[in-house]
């Protein structure tokens, strides 16, 4: 009996000793995401409905029936005991292949690595990112600056991923990016993009209220360009062009005693490069069963007296409602482009104000330049939001002196967004709704344009367990084809 106690109580002093050193001890979890994607591509007319290549990293193309196979690979940041790690770091890579009558291409729209440290995080490469306060959920139409319409561009940037506390328990808190790109040749050829962004929050992250406000910044600038007649021109370049780049004042105290002659003149005479962004406003109330998120988005060109503030109208507004409890509708969306002042007149805001009504001679323009005339683009795509269109996509005939205007930019557009999952098959569904009035002619004939687009997501069983993706288009009016189109593929994620 002696005997048997003694070996209970050695069994159970195990048991403990096993138990307090597993609690004791370190779990680290390292995420990976990964995914593979298979599907069909067919239209009614040799175009892509808006809704199926619009805000999709650039992937889809612009014409008609194409077989498509996509494969992604995600390592996110580790976790140790359910924290992030202080060091650590991740990689993503995002491959795409389509195949239709003119071939086959591929894209890597992402590949990239990132590390972070403390609050800090860098990564380089090509990564899908959205900036701005807008709805970043996929159902909006995107920031208005900086959305996920075009191929990402390669990038270095250094910002801080979360909002850092700036004091008093984290009512006061901050995020801020800083980034180097690169473009890919057009017109002018070997030119560079600079970013960076800062944004504010007052209230705590569990408040129930917030505010946020923050700005953007965006550059084109350096490269060279050559003529048709041989002759080439090199736009400025080296440390205190750059200084003037990041920093967009007039009279630039490092220009002091530099030889400005191997400037350009242009970029002497107004500022280097070409300048845009957006002023940001937010406003967030929590519920017990939902939350709204009201913003704006003002775009600015930097070139314009007091742009983004005398043009106070043009903008980006939005409603944002997330429910967490009514699954059938999770999110719903409402917003309405407007870009019609571009420095044409000044805003009722601003006359209130009783600031000066001093503002530049011409129109914006949003997204064109005279230097940079291949716009804010890259690899043919709008970068800002996808509704400031190429001339390139428009099926109408436009007049002879809108050949140096790349992009068509005076719009009024409103856009119904949502998603939710539908039982009992737990089919998750995306729709989106636009109606836009395009003023491509002139500024009293709309071009009117109505774009509609369904996406599913349907469990099946195929694979141990994927999706059936089904993506429906259709657009009718002014602008574009009048088309509909579809796609539907089989997706296994792990």
């Amino acid at each position: 009996m002696k005997f048997q106690l003694s070996i209970k109580i050695i069994y159970l002093n195990l048991v403990l000793f096993i138990s307090t050193c597993s609690f004791g001890q370190d779990t680290i979890k390292v995420v990976r995401k990964n995914f593979i994607e298979s599907g069909v591509l067919v239209s009614s007319t040799s175009q892509t409905p808006f809704w199926l290549r619009a805000n999709a990293l650039g992937v889809v193309p612009n014409t008609g029936t194409n077989f498509t196979a996509r494969a992604g690979f995600y390592q996110e940041y580790a976790t140790k005991n359910n924290q992030v790690k202080k060091y650590n770091w991740g990689y993503g890579l995002n491959t795409v292949v389509n195949i239709n009558q003119k071939g086959v291409d591929f894209i890597l729209p992402e590949a990239y690595v990132k590390a972070k440290a403390g609050i800090f995080e860098i990564w380089a490469g090509r990564r899908q990112e959205v900036i701005g306060l807008s709805d970043s959920s996929g159902i909006g139409t995107g920031p208005i600056t900086w959305s996920s319409n075009a191929i990402p561009m390669p990038k270095i940037q250094f910002l801080t991923p979360n909002w850092v506390s700036l004091g008093f328990k984290g009512f006061f808190a901050a995020k801020v990016s800083y980034a180097h790109g690169w473009f890919d040749n057009g017109v002018v050829e070997n030119y560079f993009l600079h970013q960076k962004s800062f944004y504010g929050r007052i209230g705590r992250p569990n408040a129930k209220f917030k505010f946020y406000g923050g700005v953007t910044h965006n550059v084109q600038w350096s490269g060279e360009q050559t003529f048709a007649d041989g002759t080439k021109t090199i736009y400025s370049r080296g440390l205190p062009a750059y200084l003037s780049v990041v920093i967009p004042i007039k009279n630039q105290p490092w220009l002091k005693g530099v030889d400005v002659s191997q400037y350009n003149p242009n970029d002497l005479q107004y500022q280097f490069g070409n300048h845009s962004g957006s002023f940001d406003l937010g406003f967030e109330i929590t519920g017990k069963n939902r939350r709204a998120f009201i913003y704006k988005q003002a775009p600015y060109e930097y070139l314009a007296t007091n742009s983004g503030v005398t043009e106070g109208e043009d903008g980006l507004y939005g409603v944002k409602i997330t429910n967490f409890k009514n699954e059938k509708v999770k999110e719903f969306v409402f917003e309405m482009i407007y870009t019609m002042n571009q420095s044409r007149y000044v805003s009722g805001f601003y006359k209130l104000l009783g600031l000066p009504t001093e503002r530049w001679e011409a129109d914006d323009s949003y997204f064109n330049h005279g230097e940079y005339t291949d716009g804010f683009v890259y690899k043919g795509k709008t970068i800002s939001t996808p509704f400031i269109l190429p001339r390139k996509d428009y099926k109408g005939k436009l007049p002879t002196d809108y050949d140096q205007l790349p992009l068509l930019s005076n719009l009024v557009a409103f856009h119904v967004g949502m998603k939710g999952t539908i039982s009992p098959r737990k089919i998750q569904y995306q729709l989106k709704a636009s109606y836009a009035n395009h003023y491509i002619k002139d500024l009293n004939t709309p071009s009117r344009q109505l774009s509609l687009g369904i996406k599913t997501l349907t469990p099946i069983k195929l694979f141990g367990g994927s999706q059936l993706v089904t993506d429906l288009g259709f657009d009718y009016g002014d602008v574009y084809e009048n088309v509909l189109g579809m796609s539907f593929g089989v997706r296994k994620s792990w």
